[in-house]
C-alpha cells in the first residue's frame, strides 16, 4: 500500500461529523484553556478549537478530492497516452512537462489565485494542474517500458486485444499504485499550500468557511493565548501531510 487508508478514512468521518464550531461559546468564553467544556480551549474569539479544527479537515477532503480528479485524470490521460504510443505524443509530454516542471507549483497556484481570485475551488484545481505533469511523466516511463515485456506479447500471442492488454494488464495492474503514490503527493501539496496562502493572507480560504490555514493566520496574528490556536492546525497539517505521505515504493 501506498498510502495509509484506515487513517484517512477516520479523519474524514472525523471531519464531516455534525458539530457548530461556534456552539455554547460566546465573547466571556475568549481564550479558554483545554477543559471539559472545550478540549483544546477556545480562540481569541472564543470559538471552540477542536470543533475548528475537525471542520478544517473538510477543506481538505473536499478541495484534495477534486485536486486528485484533475491530477489523477489529465496526468493518467496524457502519461498513457505518450507511454503507449511514444513518439510525438511522448515529445510533447517531455516538453509540457519539463516547461512546467520548472515553475514551482506554489508560484502556480499563486498566478492562478491571481488569474480567477483565491478560496478552495481555485486551490484546488490550481494544485491539481500544478500535479499534471509528475503524475503523466510517472504513466508515460512506466508504461514505456511495460510494452516491451514479454507478458505483454504473450498476451497478445493468446488472443488478447490491444484495448484489454493497456487498460487491465498496464493500466491498472502494474500502474495504479503509482498513480496513488503520486495523488497522495497531490494531496500533500493541496495541505502545504493552503496553509502557505492563507498565511500570505491574500489567496487563502476566506472566512466564514474554517480551513487550517486561515485558523494559523488568525491564531499568529491576533496573539491568541491559548497555544492549541495555532498548535491544533499545525498538528492536524503535520498529521495529514503524514498520512497521505507515501509509505512504500509503488511496484
Amino acid at each position: 500500500m501506498t498510502l495509509r487508508p484506515g487513517l484517512i478514512l477516520a479523519f474524514i468521518v472525523l471531519a464531516f461529523l455534525p458539530y457548530d464550531p461556534l456552539a455554547d461559546v460566546g465573547a466571556m468564553a475568549a481564550d479558554l484553556g483545554a477543559g471539559p467544556g472545550h478540549w483544546l480551549g477556545t480562540d481569541h474569539l472564543g470559538r471552540d478549537i477542536l470543533a475548528r479544527t475537525r471542520v478544517g479537515g473538510r477543506i481538505v477532503v473536499l478541495s484534495g478530492g477534486l485536486a486528485m480528479l484533475v491530477a489523477g485524470g489529465l496526468g493518467v490521460g496524457l502519461g498513457a497516452l505518450a507511454g503507449w504510443f511514444g513518439g510525438l505524443p511522448a515529445a510533447a509530454l517531455r516538453a509540457l512537462g519539463g516547461g512546467l516542471s520548472a515553475i514551482p507549483s506554489l508560484v502556480l497556484v499563486v498566478l492562478a489565485c491571481l488569474a480567477f481570485g483565491g478560496g478552495p475551488l481555485t486551490l484546488a484545481i490550481g494544485c491539481g494542474f500544478a500535479s499534471v505533469p509528475a503524475v503523466a511523466e510517472a504513466v508515460a516511463g512506466r508504461l514505456d517500458a511495460l510494452r516491451r515485456e514479454e507478458f505483454v506479447v504473450a498476451a497478445r500471442g493468446h488472443g488478447i486485444g490491444n484495448a484489454r492488454i493497456f487498460l487491465w494488464h498496464l493500466l491498472w495492474v502494474n500502474t495504479r499504485r503509482l498513480v496513488a503514490r503520486e495523488l497522495g503527493v497531490t494531496l500533500t501539496l493541496l495541505v502545504v499550500t493552503e496553509v502557505t496562502v492563507a498565511y500570505l493572507g491574500a489567496f487563502g480560504v476566506p472566512e466564514p468557511t474554517v480551513s487550517w490555514g486561515n485558523m494559523l493566520d488568525h491564531a499568529l496574528r491576533s496573539g491568541c493565548a491559548n497555544p492549541w490556536s495555532w498548535g491544533a492546525p499545525a498538528l492536524a497539517t503535520a498529521a495529514t501531510v503524514w498520512a497521505t505521505a507515501p509509505a512504500e515504493e509503488p511496484t
